[in-house]
């Protein structure tokens, strides 16, 4: 073999030493697995920040002396400082390290859920809603920068499919979503306003020591991407994919606040059934989160096919919820308690699979259009984006479903939602046509995972010599070229003379 020289064996040792930085060790896939759940964990703790104050606020409020009007604007806050500060964080990901990122937001977040414990004690009406409003910014700053630090860190150093990780991630959000009002309900009822913000807010805080000990720093070595954030947009697929996420987030918006008139006020039902028929129906979206995932995997060039059927589904589902005056000519008027309870176990299986494709096309398609693969530049940007299109979707939809709902029924609304997700369906269909008419690709797919080349690598060392001649096939067989440098300086050099 020929000799190279010292500067090139300096450069690949950097690299290696780079590549070493940004993963775990490969040894040790306890560590891996540790981390991917901590750091589902910590979205699903800081997601829950924004829920924990739904069971009990209004009724602190209105103690005040503040209407419902403008506790939906402190509801609103939160979700409007993700959609805001997102696409900032994911643009300048690659100059802050994700990991330090991670730390200050869960910082932020912890403290601002903490203060808000004290804003209680304040007894005007004005500085108690100008307080909770911008503490509640505070703590969408500061989840934004979780979620965005955390999916990154994930996409890159974990090592795991990309759809694996979106799933994951979803796991979490999905949990924040059934657990945290259930949290703050029970913490408020037996500790009180203040300690219920200590508990949470402290859980917090006490992660960035976790965060600080077993997350790796991550960090990039190559040039970003020369694209930036406004190119993205300029994508005709992202465009269509980040308003698809936001008709989502409003139609779930819609559904939560639609169904809560229909069960208690329609169907003689109460509260109590209601909080547990969404825990029950949040268990079912987390679970369908973990089957979407392993049908992707197997199936990783039906992105396009997956949101096709998914909205359909999602439509058919839709004029069943009330149901749609549509189907008068069946139902007579007539409202079903288990014909909605068992239609919104249905819902929920094509919006898990809706979240989870999204993301992946859309980061597919920004590789495909010279974004480059891999990168944190890259990953930060599509997730600061599609954080705040979801974030868009949760910000204007309890507004607009309100409006909408108030004005011509549940009913009625939920019949123009399935015709919406109908024509939703056709155009994304129509995208995937005409790109693979054009010849221009939709789809990456992606390849085996650098951890499972290696653990090949490691078991033909028990059986042939040449280890660096059969691990160079594997390289070859599964990895790209640029990578082929940093995998071969991590596999273990042979030499059948000393065996």
């Amino acid at each position: 073999m020929v000799e190279s020289s010292e500067d090139d064996e300096t450069e690949l040792l950097s690299a290696k030493d780079s590549d070493t930085k940004n993963s775990l060790p490969e040894t040790n896939s306890k560590k891996k697995y540790g981390m991917l759940l901590f750091l589902a964990f910590l979205q699903c703790l800081s997601r829950g920040s924004d829920t924990l104050i739904y069971p009990f606020y209004p009724e602190v409020a209105r103690a005040k002396g503040v209407t419902m009007e403008y506790i939906g604007i402190v509801y609103s806050a939160y979700d409007f400082a993700r959609f805001i500060f997102s696409p900032f964080f994911g643009t300048i990901l690659s100059r802050w390290p994700p990991k330090s990122m991670c730390i200050v937001g869960t910082l932020i977040s912890g403290c601002s859920v903490i203060f808000f414990g004290y804003v209680g004690v304040i007894s005007s009406g004005r500085c108690f809603l100008a307080l909770c409003t911008a503490l509640r910014v505070f703590t969408g700053v500061g989840s934004s920068m979780v979620t965005i630090s955390t999916t990154s860190i994930l996409l890159k150093a974990s090592g795991f499919q990309s759809t694996n990780v979106i799933g994951i991630v979803e796991i979490g959000t999905g949990m924040a979503f059934a657990f945290g009002t259930a949290l703050g309900g029970t913490l408020y009822e037996f500790v009180g306003y203040t300690a219920t913000f200590w508990v949470s807010g402290g859980a917090l805080v006490i992660s960035t020591l976790f965060i600080a000990v077993f997350i790796p720093a991550v960090v990039e070595e190559e040039n970003k991407s020369q694209q930036g954030f406004f190119q993205l947009l300029t994508i005709p697929g992202c465009v269509l994919l980040c308003l698809t996420y936001v008709l989502a987030r409003l139609q779930t918006t819609c559904r939560t606040i639609g169904l809560e008139e229909l069960y208690i006020e329609k169907l003689g039902s109460n509260p109590a059934v209601l909080g547990l028929l969404y825990a029950v129906w949040s268990a079912i979206y987390i679970a369908s989160c973990a089957v979407a995932t392993r049908l992707l995997n197997k199936f990783p060039q039906s992105n396009y096919l997956a949101l096709v059927i998914s909205w359909i589904w999602s439509g058919v589902t839709a004029l069943l919820i009330c149901p749609s005056p549509l189907l008068d000519f069946i139902f007579h008027g007539k409202k079903y308690f288990w014909l909605t309870t068992i239609d919104m176990v249905f819902v929920h299986i094509p919006t898990s699979v809706i979240y989870i494709t999204l993301f992946r096309a859309t980061l597919n398609l920004a590789e495909i259009n010279g974004y480059k693969k891999d990168n944190l530049h890259t990953y930060g940007m599509v997730t600061g984006l599609v954080s705040g299109a979801m974030s868009l979707g949760s910000t204007i939809g309890p507004v607009i479903s309100g409006l909408i709902i108030e004005s011509i029924g549940f009913g009625w609304t939920t019949t123009y939602l399935a015709f919406t997700n109908f024509i939703l369906a056709l155009f994304i269909g129509c995208y995937s046509i005409y790109m693979r008419v054009t010849g221009q690709p939709t789809e990456v797919v992606e390849s085996q995972g650098n951890e499972e080349v290696k653990e090949e690598a490691v078991y033909n060392t028990e059986k042939v010599d040449n280890v660096r001649e059969v691990n160079e096939k594997i390289i070859e067989k599964y990895l790209k070229p640029q990578n082929l440098i940093k995998v071969y300086l991590q596999q273990p050099a042979s030499d059948s003379s000393t065996k």
